[in-house]
C-alpha cells in the first residue's frame, strides 16, 4: 500500500470503533479501492469477510456471499435466496465485532434497483443490534452516488462515513520512482498519471522509452488495451466513446470541435459526455475566476490522454508488432505532450504548504484567446497569483514575464483591490536578466526543477 496513508488511517479508524459502521468507498477502476480495503481489514482486530460482487444478479451474489461467510465459520453452506437471508444467517453466527466488505457493490445496484431498499432493511432491522459493520465499495461513481449517497436513496443518512478515492497526486507518484530525477518523474506522470495499477507497470530499472515500449505499446501488455477494456465494461457503444476521447486527446475541447472531429451532430454528444464525466474519465474545466462560466472538456487521467494520443491512432502498426516507429514518434513529440502535464504539476506545487503564496483555489484562466497556465486565488487576503509554465529546452527570459504581467489587467477578479504575485516555472531555468528582475521584485517567484522538487519534498 503506497501513499494512501490518509485514506487508510480514515478507514482503519472507523473500523476500529466499537459502534457499528456503514462506510462507502468509491472511485474509478484501478484506483486502489480493493487494496485499501483488504489492507485495512488486516490492520483491524476484528473478524472480517471480504466479498467481490459480480454481474450475475443479486440472488446469485447473495448465495455466494453466504457461502463465503460459511467458509469463514467453517460451516455448511446455507440455502439463501437474497441478501436479507444471507445477513440473517450471518447474525446468527457472529458474536462480537465483524466487518463485511462488499466490493463492486455498484454491480448489485445496476442490476437490481431494489438493492438500496434491501440493504436499508439489513441495516435497520437485521444487523441493527449487532456489532457488524459494512463497507460498500464501487467503481461506478454514478451508481454509488445515486444509489447510496443521494438524498433519494433509501440508505441516505445511514452511512457513518464516505470517501471518494481519486488518482494519486504528483507528489505521491514520485514515491513510486524515488531514485529518478524530477524531470523524468514528470515525464512518467505525463504517461501514466496517478492510477496505482498503471504506475506499477513500469520497471524502475528501465529507461522511460523502454518502459513505454514494453508496458504500453506492446501487444499483450496490461496497458495496451486497458482503455478499451475500461470502456467496454462500463459503457455501451464503446466505439463512439473511443472516438470522442481520441478527439479530446487530440486537442478538441469544445462540443462543436469534438462533433466536427468525429463527424457527429453536436446536439447528440451531451449523453456521451455526461456518461464519461460520471465515470471520472472526463471533466469540464472552467476558468478559475469564473467557475460557472463555459467550460472546456479535458481527460482527467494522464494515461488515457497519452493512450488516445499515441496508441489509439497507431493500433494498426502496433498490432503488427511494430513498436519502434511509434516509440520514435513519441520520443519526438513527448515534450509537447508533457508541457500540459507540467502545468498540472505546477498547479499542484502552488497548493503545497511550502509555496510562499497561500491560495484557496488554483486552476487555469482563459478569455478571448488569452490564457494563463496557473492562477491562484485567496479571497481572505485579496491575493491573485499569476503563473506561467515552460517545458522548453531554453531558459525562460524577460519576455515571458512581461507577457504575463501584461495579462494581469485582463483577469477580472476583485478589481484593483488586490495583491498580485507572479510565479514562473521552467524546465531549463531562467536567464540572468529575469533572475535579476526576481531579485529586485519580491512579488516575483522563479522555480526551476530543483526548486520545484523542494516544494514537494
Amino acid at each position: 500500500m503506497i501513499n494512501r496513508t490518509d485514506e487508510l488511517a480514515w478507514l482503519t479508524s472507523h473500523l476500529s470503533q466499537e459502534q457499528r459502521q456503514l462506510l462507502v468507498l468509491y472511485g474509478r477502476r484501478r484506483v486502489g479501492k480493493t487494496t485499501l480495503v483488504t489492507t485495512a481489514l488486516e490492520d483491524v482486530d476484528a473478524m472480517s469477510v471480504y466479498y467481490l460482487c459480480d454481474q450475475r444478479g443479486s440472488r446469485h451474489n447473495a448465495q455466494r456471499f453466504a457461502a463465503r461467510c460459511a467458509d469463514a465459520f467453517d460451516d455448511v453452506h446455507p440455502a439463501v435466496d437474497d441478501f436479507v437471508e444471507a445477513f440473517q444467517y450471518l447474525t446468527a453466527r457472529v458474536d462480537g465485532p465483524c466487518i463485511i466488505a462488499l466490493d463492486e457493490f455498484s454491480y448489485l445496484v445496476s442490476d437490481d434497483d431494489t438493492i438500496p431498499s434491501v440493504f436499508q432493511t439489513i441495516v435497520d432491522d437485521v444487523i441493527a443490534e449487532t456489532a457488524i459493520s459494512l463497507v460498500l465499495c464501487g467503481s461506478s461513481i454514478s451508481m454509488m452516488e445515486e444509489g447510496i449517497l443521494s438524498y433519494e436513496s433509501p440508505l441516505y443518512g445511514r452511512r457513518t462515513g464516505q470517501w471518494k478515492l481519486t488518482p494519486l497526486s504528483f507528489a505521491d507518484v514520485r514515491a513510486f520512482f524515488p531514485n529518478t530525477d524530477i524531470q523524468t518523474q514528470i515525464q512518467i506522470y505525463s504517461v501514466l498519471g496517478g492510477v496505482p495499477a498503471y504506475l506499477e507497470q513500469f520497471d524502475t530499472d528501465r529507461g522511460l522509452f523502454e518502459n513505454i515500449e514494453e508496458a504500453v505499446l506492446s501487444k499483450g501488455a496490461f496497458l495496451y488495451e486497458e482503455p478499451e477494456f475500461l470502456l467496454r465494461q462500463e459503457l455501451r457503444e464503446p466505439a463512439t466513446y473511443m472516438a470522442i476521447l481520441e478527439a479530446i486527446a487530440g486537442g478538441a475541447t469544445r462540443v462543436t470541435e469534438i462533433a466536427n472531429e468525429i463527424g457527429a451532430d453536436a446536439s447528440s454528444l451531451s449523453r456521451y459526455l455526461q456518461n464519461l464525466t460520471q465515470l471520472a474519465i472526463l471533466e469540464q474545466e472552467h476558468p478559475v475566476t469564473d467557475p460557472d462560466g463555459r467550460g472546456l472538456y479535458r481527460l482527467t487521467d494522464e494515461f488515457l490522454r497519452f493512450w488516445f494520443r499515441y496508441v489509439a491512432p497507431n493500433q494498426g502498426t502496433l498490432e503488427q508488432g511494430r513498436t519502434e516507429p511509434v516509440r520514435a514518434a513519441i520520443a519526438e513529440t513527448l515534450p509537447t505532450h508533457t508541457s500540459r502535464t507540467f502545468e498540472a504539476v505546477c498547479q499542484q506545487a502552488v497548493q503545497t504548504a511550502a509555496f510562499p503564496v497561500s491560495c484557496s483555489r488554483v486552476g487555469r484562466w482563459w478569455y478571448s484567446g488569452e490564457e494563463i497556465d496557473v492562477v491562484g486565488l485567496n479571497h481572505h487576503t485579496d491575493t491573485l497569483l499569476l503563473g506561467e509554465c515552460k517545458w522548453t529546452s531554453a531558459p525562460v527570459g524577460r519576455a515571458v514575464f512581461d507577457d504575463l504581467t501584461a495579462l494581469a489587467s485582463s483577469v477580472r477578479w476583485h478589481g484593483d483591490d488586490r495583491n498580485v504575485r507572479y510565479a514562473l516555472f521552467s524546465r531549463a531555468g531562467f536567464t540572468d536578466e529575469l533572475q535579476t528582475v526576481a531579485d529586485e521584485r519580491p512579488e516575483v517567484y522563479l522555480y526551476g526543477l530543483t526548486e520545484l522538487a523542494a516544494l514537494f519534498d
